[in-house]
């Protein structure tokens, strides 16, 4: 996504001429057919099972971060289609919008999720004995509590992640173990950008839910790779939000 620094409005249109939302609204721009993992066979050691907690992760543009934890699942938990949970979401905001509405910067300024002091983050849904396996994935990713697409900047790509009991969470022990010299701080909703800092904000989901995306949003091509057909067409298994967006209402 590109800097916000010329104000939401400018960058709306930048994002939707840049990205071709207009004209491939649903399965982004990708122009192959990618590679995703192949289905797990039956001589597949069988991935952790047990009771499922919904988390979330964030550092920068929330597109990249969507496709690297879809990978995850499908190879590590061995999920397809329907059963691919990994969501572009907002979350680390004290405010929503009328209904509970967080919605992408737009021209109504209706639930703008930057003004409201959300993050750009990925809910996904995991069993507590697999949690190490997408913590890994994200320090993967995240690198010092850094990430990739630095030239954006601002609130809305700070580091964050999300765990139910947030610094108290049994969770926390297995984010810690790869975190290296990164200072994991409790998030108090609102933050500023965290690029360069060796922070990473902690929320307890309770208190700061992830609000999932525009459909739009979801399984889309990053500014500088693309991921293909098969991976932009997951989209079929997105809802559409109440957002003007998804609506088709952008001026």
């Amino acid at each position: 996504m590109d800097s916000r620094s010329n104000g939401a409005m400018v960058q709306v249109a930048t994002v939707l001429a840049s990205t071709c939302l207009l004209g491939t609204f649903l399965v982004g721009c990708g122009g192959g057919d990618g590679s995703l993992p192949a289905p797990c066979t039956n001589s597949t050691p069988p991935p952790p099972t047990g009771n499922e907690t919904t988390v979330y992760f964030g550092c920068g543009c929330f597109w990249h971060m969507q496709h690297e934890f879809v990978l995850a699942e499908m190879s590590s938990l061995c999920r397809q289609g329907e059963n691919i949970t990994a969501r572009t979401a907002y979350a680390g905001g004290t405010q929503v919008g009328s209904g509970g509405l967080v919605c992408y910067h737009n021209y109504a300024n209706i639930a703008d999720y930057g003004t409201m002091g959300h993050a750009e983050v990925i809910s996904l849904d995991v069993p507590e004995a697999a949690f190490g396996i997408v913590a890994s994935k994200f320090w993967d990713v995240c690198s010092g509590g850094t990430r990739q697409d630095t030239q954006d900047g601002g609130g809305e790509y700070r580091s964050v992640v999300g765990l139910p009991g947030g610094m108290g969470s049994p969770l926390l022990d297995q984010l810690k173990k790869q975190a290296g010299s990164v200072q994991l701080v409790a998030g108090v909703g609102n933050e500023g950008d965290t690029l360069y800092t060796g922070k990473v904000f902690v929320y307890d989901t309770a208190t700061f839910p992830a609000h999932i995306a525009e459909k739009y949003h979801q399984f889309h091509d990053d500014m500088r790779d693309s991921y293909g057909n098969t991976y932009n067409s997951l989209t079929r298994y997105a809802k559409s939000t109440s957002c003007p967006g998804d609506q088709g209402i952008f001026l």
